[in-house]
Protein backbone atom coordinates (compact mmCIF):
# COMPACT_ATOMS: atom_id res chain seq x y z
CA UNK A 1 0.00 0.00 0.00
CA UNK A 2 1.68 3.16 -1.06
CA UNK A 3 1.98 5.84 1.49
CA UNK A 4 -0.81 8.23 0.76
CA UNK A 5 -3.46 5.97 -0.09
CA UNK A 6 -4.32 5.02 3.24
CA UNK A 7 -4.17 8.49 4.61
CA UNK A 8 -7.40 10.05 3.62
CA UNK A 9 -10.02 13.10 4.31
CA UNK A 10 -13.53 11.92 4.78
CA UNK A 11 -14.27 13.81 1.31
CA UNK A 12 -11.79 11.95 -0.52
CA UNK A 13 -12.78 8.58 1.03
CA UNK A 14 -16.63 9.76 -0.34
CA UNK A 15 -15.62 10.98 -3.45
CA UNK A 16 -12.96 8.84 -4.83
CA UNK A 17 -13.18 4.69 -4.20
CA UNK A 18 -10.17 2.40 -4.68
CA UNK A 19 -9.22 -0.69 -3.89
CA UNK A 20 -6.62 1.37 -2.07
CA UNK A 21 -8.76 3.06 -0.33
CA UNK A 22 -10.42 0.57 1.50
CA UNK A 23 -9.01 -0.62 5.09
CA UNK A 24 -7.35 -3.74 5.58
CA UNK A 25 -6.89 -3.23 9.00
CA UNK A 26 -9.58 -3.85 11.81
CA UNK A 27 -8.87 -0.18 13.63
CA UNK A 28 -9.72 2.91 11.88
CA UNK A 29 -7.47 6.05 13.34
CA UNK A 30 -10.09 9.35 12.80
CA UNK A 31 -9.06 12.70 13.60
CA UNK A 32 -11.05 14.79 14.20
CA UNK A 33 -10.38 19.11 13.64
CA UNK A 34 -12.15 21.79 11.69
CA UNK A 35 -8.94 23.51 11.54
CA UNK A 36 -6.69 20.66 10.24
CA UNK A 37 -4.01 22.16 8.00
CA UNK A 38 -3.98 25.38 9.73
CA UNK A 39 -1.54 25.27 12.54
CA UNK A 40 0.54 22.26 11.41
CA UNK A 41 2.66 20.54 8.51
CA UNK A 42 -0.34 18.20 7.35
CA UNK A 43 2.18 15.88 5.99
CA UNK A 44 4.35 15.54 9.06
CA UNK A 45 1.15 14.85 10.82
CA UNK A 46 -0.07 11.86 8.31
CA UNK A 47 3.25 10.50 8.48
CA UNK A 48 3.27 10.09 12.58
CA UNK A 49 -0.11 9.10 12.88
CA UNK A 50 0.57 6.06 10.29
CA UNK A 51 3.02 4.72 12.64
CA UNK A 52 0.56 4.48 15.19
CA UNK A 53 -1.93 3.00 12.49
CA UNK A 54 -1.56 2.57 8.86
CA UNK A 55 -5.50 3.83 8.15
CA UNK A 56 -5.84 7.01 9.01
CA UNK A 57 -8.86 9.57 8.65
CA UNK A 58 -9.09 13.45 8.63
CA UNK A 59 -12.05 15.12 10.00
CA UNK A 60 -12.37 18.77 9.43
CA UNK A 61 -16.72 18.70 8.89
CA UNK A 62 -18.41 17.43 12.26
CA UNK A 63 -21.77 15.73 10.88
CA UNK A 64 -19.54 14.04 8.26
CA UNK A 65 -17.30 12.93 10.75
CA UNK A 66 -20.29 11.19 12.37
CA UNK A 67 -22.09 10.01 9.50
CA UNK A 68 -18.94 8.38 8.76
CA UNK A 69 -18.52 6.90 12.42
CA UNK A 70 -22.33 6.01 11.92
CA UNK A 71 -21.57 4.00 8.86
CA UNK A 72 -18.64 2.11 10.18
CA UNK A 73 -19.63 -1.28 11.00
CA UNK A 74 -16.51 -3.77 11.03
CA UNK A 75 -13.93 -1.62 12.18
CA UNK A 76 -13.40 -0.28 15.35
CA UNK A 77 -12.39 3.27 15.49
CA UNK A 78 -9.68 5.30 17.43
CA UNK A 79 -10.93 9.13 17.83
CA UNK A 80 -8.79 11.89 18.13
CA UNK A 81 -9.59 15.33 18.61
CA UNK A 82 -8.24 18.64 20.65
CA UNK A 83 -9.67 19.46 24.23
CA UNK A 84 -11.30 22.63 22.20
CA UNK A 85 -13.13 20.67 19.94
CA UNK A 86 -14.25 16.97 22.22
CA UNK A 87 -17.95 18.91 23.41
CA UNK A 88 -18.74 19.47 19.37
CA UNK A 89 -18.56 15.55 18.65
CA UNK A 90 -18.05 13.50 22.12
CA UNK A 91 -21.82 13.97 22.72
CA UNK A 92 -22.81 12.29 19.78
CA UNK A 93 -20.54 9.79 18.95
CA UNK A 94 -19.15 8.14 22.40
CA UNK A 95 -21.61 5.70 22.82
CA UNK A 96 -21.89 4.74 19.53
CA UNK A 97 -20.01 0.76 19.27
CA UNK A 98 -17.94 1.75 16.73
CA UNK A 99 -16.03 4.05 18.96
CA UNK A 100 -13.40 1.68 21.23
CA UNK A 101 -10.71 4.61 22.27
CA UNK A 102 -10.68 8.70 22.52
CA UNK A 103 -8.14 10.43 22.51
CA UNK A 104 -7.66 14.09 23.26
CA UNK A 105 -5.09 16.54 23.07
CA UNK A 106 -4.89 20.05 25.03
CA UNK A 107 -2.87 22.97 24.39
CA UNK A 108 -3.11 24.25 28.40
CA UNK A 109 -2.87 21.61 31.23
CA UNK A 110 -6.47 21.83 32.88
CA UNK A 111 -8.43 19.51 35.17
CA UNK A 112 -10.74 17.99 32.61
CA UNK A 113 -12.18 16.16 35.24
CA UNK A 114 -15.46 16.85 33.72
CA UNK A 115 -14.65 14.64 30.28
CA UNK A 116 -12.85 11.99 31.74
CA UNK A 117 -16.02 11.27 34.53
CA UNK A 118 -18.62 11.88 31.58
CA UNK A 119 -16.85 9.85 28.66
CA UNK A 120 -15.37 6.43 29.60
CA UNK A 121 -13.77 5.91 26.52
CA UNK A 122 -11.46 8.73 27.20
CA UNK A 123 -7.92 7.37 27.36
CA UNK A 124 -6.42 10.15 28.04
CA UNK A 125 -6.19 14.10 27.63
CA UNK A 126 -2.55 14.77 26.19
CA UNK A 127 -0.62 18.11 26.58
Amino acid sequence: MGNESSVQSIEDRQSVKTNDDENKESITLIWFDPNIGSNEDPKKLKQTLRHINDYVIFASDREQCITFIESTHQERIFLITSRSKALQILPRVSSLRQIDSIFIFSMEKNQDDYLLNNYSKIIGIYI
